[in-house]
């Protein structure tokens, strides 16, 4: 019976080494279908291939942060706030997105909450993102409409001030956006003070 170990501990090796790398490509191809549907546009397929990955893989901090996008891009906010979190706690623990990607997520988890109305969550975030990344001009530009939805008007201006006077950081192809047509600021449009730092800031 002895004899027959060493084969038999072989066999059972080459197996598991074969279930490895089956598994690697199975989650690998997995992965790369759900970047294609989700690049597609096919966000409902991207969700359920992200979430998928979130099973086969839950260390994964990209696909749970992919989750919260395609859930996201579905109008489904409250139910992007777990994987976003989850990608956060997962960040917190040592796996680590890119700069762009982690502001991506933040961005997004943040406007998920104040759609939500959770604005004391929006400003324990945003307190947090500035720190942690304080040229990031969307960050400013965040805390500025939260201010506007609770009325804090001169913390608004002051915010949406910062945001423009750190522009040059903003992501790769993307601009500020204009304020005169976010619906955060549309009770300040004729107000004075908001038109006259649209001015100072180039807007006619």
């Amino acid at each position: 019976m002895n004899r027959f170990q060493p084969f038999v501990l072989l066999w059972l090796l080459s197996t598991c080494v074969f279930c490895a790398a089956q598994e690697a490509s199975s989650k690998g191809a997995l992965s790369e279908r759900a970047s294609r549907e989700f690049s597609g546009h096919d966000y409902a397929a991207a969700e359920r291939d992200f979430r998928e990955l979130t099973r086969v893989d839950p260390s994964s901090v990209a696909a749970y942060a992919f989750l919260g996008h395609a859930l996201f891009r579905q109008q489904k906010y409250a139910e992007a706030i777990r994987p976003y979190e989850r990608a956060r706690e997962l960040e917190q623990s040592g796996s680590k997105l890119s700069e762009t990607d982690h502001r991506v997520l933040m961005d997004q988890l943040v406007m998920a909450y104040g759609l939500g109305g959770q604005l004391n969550r929006v400003y324990k975030l945003l307190d947090e993102a500035i720190k942690q990344d304080p040229e990031y001009p969307m960050n400013y530009y965040n805390l500025a409409c939260a201010y506007a939805e609770d009325n804090e008007k001169s913390k608004m201006l002051a915010n949406l001030s910062s945001a423009f006077q750190h522009n040059e950081h903003m992501l790769k192809g993307e601009q500020i956006p204009d304020p005169r047509a976010d619906s955060s600021f549309k009770k300040y449009v004729m107000d004075p003070d908001f038109v006259r730092l649209m001015n100072k800031l180039g807007y006619k």
